[in-house]
């Protein structure tokens, strides 16, 4: 058996401690309801799943994004991070429905993924179908320094 020493700075642990406790809080006690003035649920907080897989020269990004549209998703990026913004928006019944339950989870997301090694900007692709959001971002090799830039959703 094998194991290295990985040497990281203390704030390395602390970095993902939002999403840690959230994913804990969901594990120990569900998902968390909003109710409204008569105490019935209305939606669920909107958390999707998130999947970034690093390679020798890109990164792959998958963000699990149901019932939300196209236009509604907004990406950014930046030498080494990307911000994504999402709504899934929440249909209010009309007076003669009545809503008895539901699963699905509505509301605004905001997400910000850092990069290890800084990306291509200008080579970004990305192309949404059944729901998931899929995002390739190159590495640059060199240090060249980029501004942010706004992706196209394919």
């Amino acid at each position: 058996m094998h194991f290295s020493i990985v040497k990281r700075e203390p704030s390395y642990f602390f970095e993902n401690i939002h999403e840690d406790l959230n994913r804990f809080l969901k594990d120990t006690f569900g998902d968390i309801e909003y109710l409204d003035k008569t105490n019935n649920s209305i939606y669920k907080a909107f958390r999707p799943a998130i999947e970034v897989k690093e390679k020798k020269n890109e990164y792959k990004i998958k963000v699990e994004l149901p019932n939300v549209n196209k236009e509604d998703i907004d990406v950014e990026l930046s030498e080494n991070g990307i911000s994504l913004k999402a709504e899934s928006k929440f249909e209010e019944c009309k007076e003669e429905e009545n809503l008895k339950t539901t699963e699905f989870r509505y509301g605004k997301f905001t997400r910000t993924i850092p990069l290890e090694h800084a990306i291509n900007i200008e080579a970004a692709k990305s192309e949404f179908k059944n729901g998931i959001l899929h995002i390739e971002l190159p590495k640059l090799h060199q240090d060249k320094k980029e501004d942010i830039k706004k992706l196209k959703i394919d």
